[in-house]
Formats: C-alpha cells, structure tokens, sequence
C-alpha cells in the first residue's frame, strides 16, 4: 500500500491559494495606507488654505479671489468626501481578504491533516503486514522445530 498521490497535490494547492489570499490581503493593506495618507495630506491642504482664506479676510482681497479660496475649499471638501468613501471600501476590502485567508487557512490545515492522516494510515497498514509476516515466521520455525 502506498501514500494516495491526490493528497499531497490537494494540500500543495490549498497553500497556494493561501498564498494568494495572503498577497490580497497585504495589498489592500497597502491600499488603506495609501488612502489614509492621501486622506491626511488632503485634510493638511484644506486646513492650509481656510488659514490663507481667513489671513486674505483680514486684507484688501476681490471677490473673485473669495471666490476663487472658496470654489477650492469645496473641490478639496468633496476630495476628501470621496477619498472617504474609497477608504470604507478599502477597510470592507481588507476584511474580505481577511476572511478569505482565514477560509484559506482552513482548507490548507484540513488538506494537510489529510495527507498526516493518509500517511499514518500506510505506516500502520505497513506495520501489521510486518507484524504478522513475523508472526506467521515465528509460528513456521516452532513448528519446524517440534
């Protein structure tokens, strides 16, 4: 009796696929990083430019330049809405990915139980063969010897 070759084939690829769930899930990490970095420096442009709106308040400025601080505050304001929303979908993204690795994780431990299970069946298949092979030796040589 030999080994089944299916279940090392099945638990090769059941890693596989945890690798791939892995490398999903570090990049949409990297996507939530990212976001919360454009996120930041957004909210660091617009924080900048309500100080330069109110120090223009403060001296001689047209109403088109008004206009012009305020047209830019509300692109930015809208920027940042949707870089919010980006960034929910990136979190729902990242548990996704973290669901899938854990699905993942669980094939690949039942496909390797598998295989540790297959093998330890051929090991004790193998050890009673031998067992009564000297067994049967044992009883062949007392008879010969009575």
């Amino acid at each position: 009796m030999k080994p089944r070759a299916a279940w090392p084939v099945l638990a090769k690829k059941a890693q596989e696929k945890c690798d791939e769930a892995q490398a999903e899930l570090k990049a949409a990490k990297d996507r939530v990083a990212h976001l919360m970095q454009s996120h930041e420096r957004m909210e660091i442009l617009y924080a900048d430019y309500v100080a330069r709106s109110k120090e223009a308040e403060r001296r001689l400025h047209s109403m088109s330049e008004t206009l012009n601080f305020r047209g830019f505050m509300q692109q930015l304001q809208a920027l940042i809405g949707r870089v919010n929303i980006d960034l929910m979908e990136a979190n729902h993204a990242v548990e996704v990915a973290r669901l899938a690795l854990k699905r993942a994780e669980q094939k690949r431990i039942q496909m390797e139980t598998l295989v540790e299970q297959d093998l330890k069946t051929v090991r004790e298949y193998h050890r009673k063969r031998e067992q009564k092979e000297m067994d049967a030796a044992g009883i062949t040589l007392y008879n010969l010897k009575h």
